[in-house]
């Protein structure tokens, strides 16, 4: 009895005394969510060779490769995008510098947007770059449907590239995604 009594009162006593704030419901009104998504975008390997023609002289002109980017496609991105980060990860084990050009294209191959131009460095693993796309000050951006890369070698620097070099250039790229709700 004496037990029931005294859980009683310090159950009373946790009532009266404990303490409380009021709940303000209009903080869901100030409730601002940007959800991040992180997609891998390209990713290639070239080998020595492929800087190379027939007669394992030099290329001079560019190597250009092309992905499509459907992801931008989508009507929640088209709707919700606010910013778009592209991580570059770029190694170029040769001997020789590369300028490398990264465009963005819709349908019609009209450029969207153009990253900065890149000079890799010779014997350079891991240069890394980051592209930030503001939505608002780029809305052509969401018309994009295609990457374009184009490697251009130097070759007023170092040493021609060996045909039986089995180094490869990498390009790794990936782009973070903030959309409004």
């Amino acid at each position: 009895m004496i037990l029931k009594k005294y859980c009683l009162f310090l159950l009373l006593g946790f009532t009266f005394f404990s303490c409380v704030k009021n709940v303000d419901f209009d903080q869901v009104d100030d409730f601002d969510s940007k959800p991040k998504f992180i997609a891998s975008l390209v990713f290639f390997k070239i080998p020595a060779l492929s800087f190379l023609d027939n007669t394992n002289a030099e290329i001079t002109g560019p190597i250009i490769d092309q992905s499509n980017l459907t992801i931008i496609e989508e009507e929640v991105v088209q709707d919700n995008l606010l910013e778009i980060v592209f991580d570059f990860e770029i190694t170029n084990p040769f001997d020789r510098n590369i300028n490398l050009n990264i465009e963005f294209l819709d349908d019609s191959n009209v450029v969207t947007y153009t990253v900065t131009p890149l000079l890799i460095q010779a014997n350079t693993s891991k240069f890394q770059h980051k592209e930030t796309i503001i939505i608002s000050g780029s809305p052509l951006f969401l018309n994009t449907r295609k990457i374009r890369t184009s490697l251009e070698l130097l070759t007023t620097t170092g040493t021609p590239i060996d045909p039986n070099d089995l180094n490869e250039f990498i390009f790794k790229s990936a782009g973070t995604f903030t959309f409004k709700i």
